[in-house]
């Protein structure tokens, strides 16, 4: 039954997509994967600014009608069947899609890791459909207007047409926008090499596995333990090649590594004090294996939609399509304007990335004057107010909370170190020159190699400061800058290498790619003895509520009335401290102190709250019932790792008069359950 609903799932969102490409082509009349793209973010872009005036509520009961209507248009359409090019867009996305689910088919899971809870929480607060920003579900009396998070409203838009579940949401969306960029660096591949295919393939799977520099010659470096166990080594080799500088680095066991990192600290660090700096490079084909509905998706997707509506703009090249004749003014501008409206999407998604699509779309104007096509200037600035007319909704709330992060010089000693940096970097370096050798035969190259090489210098020299530091001090900078640049610079100048009539450039370019694409072998073991979990249980909390009593305890407030709900503290982050309230789309009293701290600063509520929600969970609080009825809360969860506490008696004398114990185990000293206000049961006796 599950597998039914799954199949069909799909299929209403393959209806959808299909005709809101089909859509985008009429009116766009772009690449295929550029109209797919843009046929999805259009339109959750104009919704996004239609909420923040009047909240649109549950729409499950529009997706019938929905389907009915794109059924109709896909028939009135289906002459675009038979054509070649729509079939080969249709099949490459189909792959695209199956290798991004398939991901997340295996490893559905939704744990408090990484940043995987967090996303969700960013989708719970747009799925009740109110007037945005909407309240906030990690914080009781607030509102959440603190975070970038397009991509996050537009699955829980998804999730709100369809009806689904919000775990089903999250592991869907995540596929949809990895699908969605793995279409475009295809698109972009073959446009490039259409008469290589051993050299397109190459170029896909680099930037699809997410190999580093270090990825072919990690155990040459470091060697596992042999009483390291066999999944262990697994997964820490799958993260190592990303998060190798200042982290797997550390490890370093070998001879030939030794030697390699002799010179790894700086001569000016003081004696015994330096902590070695982390530096990961998280890039595209990385988030496969991370898993997480974060930002850094959206701004992958934002950059090679740039790329593609680059290479669909330029002239007198084999790039423009036959449909669409580049050469013609008109024909440009709605790219042009769609090339600019992409900063404030990219605002509103990851701001972080800011900086770098700056730099691409400003070489891009350079280059488009020493090219003698002047950029139309008219098409940009439309492009570009009309988004920031669209946000501007959300940037009256989002600009007074943003966290100060100013743009400052790297201090020397936190400069990275140099034999480590040629070992992440030196599959994009040699790119870079072979890149450059093609700029008097490809136009395109000198663009490519202008952008992306000032992306890397600029990365080295300048960080963004946030609240982060010393060991951590460019963490968060290398970790979105490097892997961003790193993708596209990979494939665009990839793409130019592997395009050279010069048989030694291009055989080189592959043997470049082949090596990056060792990886592989990382990832073909991963999949296989990486410990997949709950498979194909899309919900993302079976882990969770397999525990039959935790589970039953969840669907009652799934289907409950909606209120605040409150969970033990067990911890200042990445615990299972909320998720009650999130897997049920209930609101959470106090969500993780740490991460709130961040959001909210200077809130000295935060930590008042998070103390007195501990003294509440050990019985030591003078008045409970009173400080639950002041806060709101309807719902009070004892489950795990509480249940087998003693305190369980004293709480329910304190609050039985406001709240009723409803039990979904009890053996002898050990209960698990929900403390409900009793308002409800008042209200549910009254009723006819």
């Amino acid at each position: 039954m599950h597998l039914i609903f799954l199949f069909l799932s799909l299929g209403l969102l393959w209806l959808h997509l299909a005709s809101a490409a089909l859509l985008a082509t009429h009116y766009l009349r772009l690449s295929p994967a550029l109209n797919r793209a843009f046929g999805v973010v259009l339109p959750i872009l104009l919704l996004f600014f239609v909420e923040h005036f009047i909240g649109l509520g549950k729409l499950d009961f529009l997706w019938p009608i929905s389907s009915l209507v794109c059924a109709a248009y896909l028939y009135r359409q289906r002459a675009q069947f038979s054509q070649p090019e729509w079939r080969r867009a249709e099949i490459a996305f189909g792959l695209c899609f199956a290798w991004a689910f398939m991901w997340k088919f295996l490893f559905p899971s939704i744990f408090p890791t990484s940043e995987r809870v967090t996303d969700l929480y960013f989708m719970a607060n747009y799925y009740e459909g109110l007037r945005l920003p909407p309240p906030d579900h990690w914080f009781a009396g607030y509102r959440y207007d603190f975070y970038y998070a397009f991509q996050h409203y537009g699955a829980s838009f998804m999730g709100r047409w369809f009806g689904w579940d919000i775990g089903f949401t999250y592991n869907i969306a995540f596929a949809l926008l990895l699908s969605l960029s793995l279409a475009l660096i295809w698109e972009f591949a073959r446009r490039l090499l259409p008469q290589h295919a051993l050299s397109r393939w190459l170029l896909v799977l680099a930037v699809m596995l997410g190999g580093t520099g270090v990825s072919p010659f990690l155990r040459l470096i470091v060697t596992p333990s042999p009483q390291a166990a066999a999944t262990t080594v697994v997964s820490e080799e799958m993260w190592a090649s990303a998060r190798f500088i200042g982290n797997y680095d550390e490890r370093v066991n070998t001879e030939f590594g030794r030697n390699w990192f002799a010179r790894s600290k700086p001569a000016a660090a003081p004696s015994g004090e330096f902590q070695t700096r982390e530096l990961p490079i998280e890039n595209f084909g990385y988030q496969f294996y991370m898993g997480d509905y974060h930002p850094p998706l959206g701004g992958f997707l934002i950059l090679f939609l740039v790329l593609g509506l680059m290479l669909h703009l330029l002239p007198n090249t084999e790039a423009s399509t036959s449909s669409t004749s580049a050469n013609s003014a008109s024909l440009q501008r709605i790219p042009q304007a769609l090339l600019a409206m992409c900063v404030p999407l990219m605002l509103i998604t990851n701001t972080w990335i800011l900086p770098m699509l700056a730099i691409l779309l400003t070489s891009w104007v350079v280059w488009r004057y020493a090219q003698q096509q002047a950029p139309d200037w008219r098409a940009l600035w439309a492009g570009l107010l009309l988004g920031l007319l669209l946000i501007y909704p959300f940037l009256q709330y989002f600009s007074i909370r943003t966290l100060s992060t100013p743009i400052r010089f790297v201090n020397p000693i936190d400069h990275t170190p140099l034999s480590a940096y040629l070992l992440v970097m030196w599959p994009l370096l040699i790119l870079f020159v072979l890149a450059a050798c093609e700029v008097r035969k490809q136009k395109f190259a000198s663009l490519m190699l202008a952008a992306f090489l000032l992306m890397v210098i600029v990365g080295e020299f300048v960080f963004v400061d946030d609240p982060s530091a010393e060991r951590f001090e460019r963490t968060n900078t290398t970790m979105k800058w490097w892997g961003w640049l790193w993708s596209g610079g990979i494939l665009g100048c990839g793409a130019i290498a592997l395009a050279s009539s010069v048989r030694w450039r291009k055989h080189l370019a592959q043997v470049v790619l082949v090596l990056l694409c060792t990886y592989g072998w990382n990832t073909a073991q991963f999949l296989v003895q990486g410990g997949a979990n709950q498979i194909g249980k899309l919900q993302g909390k079976e882990w969770l509520t397999d525990d039959t009593p935790v589970g039953d305890t969840i669907n009652y407030l799934r289907h409950a009335e909606r209120g605040i709900v409150l969970e033990n503290h067990l911890g200042d982050a990445y615990t299972n401290q909320t998720l009650y309230a999130l897997f049920s789309n209930q609101r959470s009293l106090m969500g993780w102190p740490h991460h709130l701290n961040v959001w909210h600063p200077g809130q000295q509520q935060i930590w008042l709250l998070n103390e007195q929600v501990r003294e509440f969970y050990r019985a030591e609080m003078a008045q409970p019932a009173a400080w639950l009825l002041q806060n709101q809360v309807r719902y009070v969860v004892w489950g795990r790792p509480e249940a087998a506490l003693p305190q369980w008696e004293k709480l329910n004398q304190a609050i039985a008069s406001q709240y009723a114990w409803r039990s979904f185990m009890q053996t002898d000293g050990s209960r698990i359950g929900v403390w409900e206000r009793r308002e409800r049961e008042l209200k549910l006796d009254a009723a006819p």
